[in-house]
């Protein structure tokens, strides 16, 4: 079943394959967010999200002429970020952990003790994290921070349903142990 945005998506992506590439601006405004967010999960600093967003909508747009209308173009467009962010972790050879939801959306907290809590508890999420394998994290930062579905997190990391949730459950099991039930 197709949702609105999917359908405007594709009646955008129908206009740039046709020829007009000033329609690419309407994907970028509205996907740089996420995108940006993405990246710096994945790269764990402002710059190199930043370089990563960038090259995602340059490859976008390079590539968008291959973009299949049979798979959603926020998993496509997430898929293009994952491997730009691999590209950078590959040339720099270190991989970083990612950060607490909470700071990469901007949310307040009220009083100071609040923030204290949950700046420790990002610490603790973090470090949790960053001692998943890459594919158990990957899968846990695009469904819980970025509410993907499992079908798009398989397209996203080219693997099967069953894959991902099997993925989900280790690195969740994982994270329970590493946080405590309270968490949880």
């Amino acid at each position: 079943m197709l949702d609105k945005n999917s359908i405007e998506d594709k009646k955008v992506i129908r206009r740039i394959q046709s020829g007009e590439a000033e329609d690419s601006q309407i994907l970028i405004e509205k996907y740089y967010q996420e995108i940006f967010r993405f990246s710096y999960y994945m790269t764990g600093n402002k710059e190199d999200a930043y370089d990563c967003t960038q090259e995602t909508f340059l490859k976008m747009i390079r590539y968008i002429g291959q973009y299949k209308e049979m798979q959603k173009f926020k998993a496509w467009l997430f898929q293009i970020a994952r491997n730009v962010c691999y590209d950078g972790f590959r040339r720099e050879k270190e991989i970083p952990s990612g950060i607490s939801k909470e700071f990469v959306q901007g949310e307040s907290l009220e009083t100071p003790e609040k923030y204290m809590q949950a700046k420790q508890m990002s610490e603790r999420v973090r470090d949790a994290l960053s001692q998943l394998p890459d594919m158990q994290r990957d899968v846990l930062i695009l469904r819980f921070y970025h509410e993907l579905k499992i079908k798009e997190i398989a397209q996203i990391t080219n693997t099967g349903n069953a894959t991902v949730k099997s993925r989900l459950r280790q690195g969740m099991e994982k994270m329970k142990r590493a946080l405590g039930e309270e968490v949880w």
